[in-house]
């Protein structure tokens, strides 16, 4: 997760504050088998449903706000 926490990291869009540990710790807690199976095993979520919230989840969490033209 580090490997693709770098790759993140270099494109420049992510939030200032977001620090390599920790987003390699949100991507590997979020993106794991256990939550998966949770949401969609126990909770009735559809695949489709998980994997909106998850780039939902993870745009609002790591992503800069676009700026816009004045």
């Amino acid at each position: 997760m580090h490997l693709f926490a770098d790759d993140l990291l270099a494109t420049g869009e992510l939030r200032a504050e977001v620090e390599r540990d920790e987003l390699a710790d949100t991507l590997w807690t979020m993106g794991s088998p256990e939550l998966f199976l949770l949401l969609t095993q126990e909770r009735g979520w559809s695949g489709e449903r998980f994997s909106a919230w998850l780039a939902t989840s993870w745009h609002r969490l790591l992503l800069r706000e676009p700026h816009h033209a004045a």
